[in-house]
Order: C-alpha cells, then sequence, then structure tokens
C-alpha cells in the first residue's frame, strides 16, 4: 500500500527536492521514497484520523543472538519503536541467548508467551523456529520480515493464519547497484553471493540486469564474475578468494548476504578496489565501500503494523497467512544515500532511474536461476560463473 501522507524524512534529505506541500504529486513522493533514509523514516498519523485498535497494546520483537546494535535487527527494532512512538503502543525486544535453531525457538515462544498481541521477528535465522512454533500460539499474530516459515530442508513452507510475511525485491536493489556501478566507471565487476537461495539469486541476477542496461546506454563492455560462496560471515578463506579477484583486475565487488562486504573490504590492499554492500547500510564497514543496495526494514514494519492495528489488531484476508512482496512502488529498496561514495553516477541521476522503476519505465525481471543466461540477453556483459 504507498502512503502519501505525514511521511517524516530527514528535512535536509528533501531540501530542494521536492514539494511537500498539500498538491504533492505522486512523481515527487517518488523523488521522496528514492532518497529516503530509512533510519529516519517515520509514519505519523494524520491530524484528523481515528486511533488505531488497541492502544497501549505491547508489540514484541524476537531477534537472535547478534542483537539490535546493527543490520537487519536493528532497523526492525527502530520500525517498532518508532510506530510505538507515534501511535501510542508498548515495545518490547526478545533476544536470543545463544545461537542455532533452538535458541531462536525459545525466544520466539518467550515472546509469544509475554502476552503480547503481535510479535515482529525477520530474517533467515527465525523462518524455521516460525515454521515449528506458528500454529502453537493461535491467537498470537507474527509478522514476519525478509523471510518465509520452512522445514529445515526447505522442502516444506507453510504460513499459518495468524502469520503475515513480508519479502523484499531484490532484484530492484541489485539492478539500481549495478547501474551505479557502471554509471559510476567500473567495468571490471564481481558479484558475491551468501548462498544459492532466492534472494540472494534475486540481488545478482538484479545486479547483472542493472551493469547490462548502463553498459548499453554508455556503449562499453562489462565483465562480471559471480561467485555463490555457500558463507555468510566474513572469513580470511573469503577475503583470500577476493584479494585475488582484485589482483586480477576486479574494481568493484558487490557484495550479498551477512557480513561478506567485510571480506571484500578487507581484501582491498592498495585501496583501489571498490564494494558495494546489500540489505543495510554498511557504510560504516570502511571508505571502500560506496554503496549499499538496501531493504527498508524500519519503513516496511511501520506500514506493516499500521495495516494490521487500522484493520481492528487483525490480518485482512489478503494478509492472513500469505506473503507479500514489496519495492520500489512503497520505497522499500533503494541505495542508500547518506553516505554516497559513487562519484560520477550522481544522486540526481539515480532518482531519475529510481522514479523510472517506479512508473514503469524500467522493468526489472525476477529470477530464481542463478544462472539465467538463456533468459537474459546481456550482449555488453561477458559473465564468468564460478560455482560450475
Amino acid at each position: 500500500m504507498k502512503r502519501f501522507f505525514s511521511l517524516l524524512l530527514c528535512a535536509g534529505m528533501l531540501t530542494g527536492l521536492c514539494a511537500c506541500g498539500a498538491d504533492q504529486t505522486e512523481d515527487a513522493e517518488a523523488v521522496s521514497y528514492a532518497l529516503q533514509d530509512d533510519s529516519t523514516y517515520a509514519l505519523m498519523p494524520e491530524a484528523e484520523a481515528e486511533p488505531l485498535a488497541d492502544a497501549g497494546a505491547t508489540i514484541a520483537v524476537a531477534v537472535d543472538n547478534t542483537g539490535t546494535d546493527t543490520g537487519m535487527n536493528a532497523m526492525l527494532w527502530r520500525g517498532v519503536l518508532t510506530f510505538c512512538e507515534n501511535f501510542g503502543y508498548t515495545a518490547q525486544l526478545y533476544q536470543a541467548q545463544d545461537a542455532g535453531e533452538e535458541a531462536n525457538e525459545e525466544v520466539l515462544r518467550q515472546a509469544a508467551e509475554s502476552g503480547a498481541e503481535m510479535v515482529v521477528c525477520g530474517g533467515r535465522n527465525m523462518e524455521v523456529p516460525l515454521f515449528t512454533l506458528q500454529s502453537n500460539y493461535p491467537t498470537v499474530h507474527y509478522l514476519m520480515l525478509d523471510g518465509e516459515p520452512h522445514s529445515d530442508d526447505y522442502a516444506t513452507y507453510t504460513t499459518a493464519s495468524n502469520v503475515h510475511c513480508i519479502l523484499f525485491s531484490e532484484e530492484q536493489a541489485g539492478y539500481l547497484a549495478g547501474y551505479a556501478a557502471v554509471e559510476d566507471g567500473y567495468t571490471q565487476l564481481g558479484f558475491l553471493g551468501a548462498d544459492m537461495l532466492p534472494g540472494i539469486v534475486r540481488y545478482g541476477t538484479g545486479f547483472l540486469q542493472g551493469a547490462q542496461a548502463a553498459a548499453e546506454q554508455n556503449g562499453v563492455e562489462v565483465s562480471l564474475k559471480i561467485w555463490y560462496s555457500g558463507q555468510y560471515d566474513a572469513s580470511d578463506e573469503i577475503t583470500a578468494r577476493m584479494g585475488g579477484w582484485y589482483a586480477e583486475g576486479t574494481q568493484l565487488i558487490f557484495a550479498a548476504g551477512g557480513t561478506l562486504a567485510q571480506s571484500c573490504a578487507d581484501a582491498v590492499q592498495d585501496n583501489t578496489g571498490r564494494v558495494v554492500a546489500a540489505d543495510w547500510d554498511q557504510s560504516a564497514v570502511g571508505g571502500q565501500v560506496l554503496g549499499s543496495a538496501v531493504k527498508r526494514y524500519s519503513t516496511a514494519v511501520q506500514n506493516a503494523l499500521f495495516d494490521f492495528y487500522s484493520n481492528s489488531a487483525s490480518w485482512t484476508e489478503e494478509q492472513s497467512g500469505q506473503t507479500e512482496r514489496t519495492g520500489v512502488e512503497e520505497g522499500a529498496v533503494g541505495l542508500a544515500t547518506t553516505q554516497w561514495g559513487f562519484r560520477n553516477f550522481t544522486q540526481e541521476e539515480y532518482q531519475e532511474v529510481y522514479d523510472r522503476m517506479v512508473t514503469g519505465g524500467v522493468q526489472v525481471e525476477r529470477y530464481s536461476d542463478p544462472d539465467p543466461t538463456d533468459l537474459i540477453q546481456t550482449p555488453n556483459v561477458v559473465c564468468d560463473y564460478q560455482n560450475g
């Protein structure tokens, strides 16, 4: 659902870029989406709006043992806190004490038994635990972001009627990253994916499409190495292999999944190689990070909670037991703009391509095959797949 009311964004970010008056157009809103900072987004009630259902109720957030200092958990927690502050609810955090499915199942159980009517969770570490527990607490509602409940072997996906899931259009974020990289002058690229699961594959195939679009537009040839590492965490092994890529001439690597961007940054010895990160703003990793293709978790969780409490604290028929996919049309994905490292590709140019995506002028296809060369025509991009 698009919301054109009372979006409080970082004022300096939008100065001179869009009108904020009563006659604001949908095109102007698309511009604000392009430059939206997830960390400052706040959904506010309209002045004449009726109160939402169950004011004062507790919203529980269940996270794994990585905590809420950074990454997806940080943005989810920030979004719930912001929503609670602005609409009169109470937020309660439950953090797993250890790593692993048992600990994550236990923290979900604690949240469900706390008396909260809504439990928010997200990410791959919560998918199997929620699959196990979701039907045990039928009066508790769950909101899962960036994941779906499934069995440990991925053979069975089941979402109970008290659960609503939100997935992001990673292919759109990947497209923007690939387009930006080539527009900025980089023609020897790499894509490092944590695994071959759909979300990571969508980042990679979107990156390929964006690189092709910019390469064709500029009349240049691009090379792209592609490797799915099977690891989500930065490691000496990943750093060494990425160091080899940089030594062989790779100029920029798009790292999608976990903390792999750190390994790419560590691999840059002479400070000439560059990194684009994924999922959240990872500019803090270091100066080698030009930008981040982000999922706006805080934005998405605030909007979803508003929908839930607008519907008498229940999921609608379209949401109950269903998965929603959100992207540029809702301002849910994009490039982080607070730390803009691109030199030749400007934020104004970024706004233009983002707006074309919102209005349908740019179409990004969604693929689940990590090697979709039979489906994607990329005459300007030569791919080197290193997994087979």
